[in-house]
């Protein structure tokens, strides 16, 4: 794994409750769209969203706005926690979420993919497969979490397949979960472009 950032969102960038209402209306179409582009459905049940400085700035405001968090410790809490989730300038980070619409059976699908984190990467056409690294703490021996935090670290040639428009397949090889998906020029391009912002 390589180093975290040190930095983190920068609490300059972060509204005060009433100027985030006053602009809300503004940012959350460009938020969304940032977050849509950044979204893959990894079969039926999974989603992967990939992240950057403005998805992560978005969640921090939102969550604000919901436990109306106004204190500054508050926020430097909500901001150091979540920045937990930029990516370092040769990989990407995403937060993979599991849904399973009966609460019956959730819980035996999630016992079910115990050992998922050794079984999803990125191939790149051309560069090799990147693996990703999941948060270690989210992890159990009898049942993964429903949401998970994770990074694919990137060599140069995969960066420069990315950046080049090469094929990118999203691939989840687990006995229990077996899904394949080829991720969009949209989502390439975006993903390609935050990996300039370094």
């Amino acid at each position: 794994m390589t180093n975290r950032r040190t930095n983190q969102i920068d609490r300059s960038t972060i509204l005060d409750l009433g100027d985030y209402e006053r602009k809300r209306s503004e940012i959350r179409p460009r938020a969304i769209a940032a977050r849509s582009v950044r979204r893959v459905e990894l079969g039926p049940n999974a989603t992967v969203a990939f992240e950057n400085r403005e998805t992560v700035a978005y969640q921090i405001q939102e969550m604000l706005r919901t436990e109306r968090l106004a204190k500054e410790e508050e926020v430097l809490h909500e901001i150091a926690t979540y920045s937990d989730l930029l990516p370092t300038d040769n990989e990407l980070s995403a937060t993979m979420m599991f849904e399973f619409t009966s609460p019956d059976t959730r819980a035996l699908h999630l016992a079910e993919l115990v050992g998922f984190e050794d079984h999803l990467r990125l191939d790149f056409d051309g560069a090799g497969a990147a693996a990703a690294y999941f948060d270690r703490r989210q992890l159990d021996p009898e049942r993964i979490s429903a949401v998970q935090f994770v990074r694919f670290v990137l060599d140069d040639a995969q960066r420069n397949a990315l950046a080049s428009g090469a094929r990118v397949t999203l691939v989840a090889d687990h006995p229990k979960y077996q899904h394949a998906v080829t991720l969009s020029p949209e989502t390439a391009r975006a993903l390609a472009s935050d990996l300039q912002e370094g």
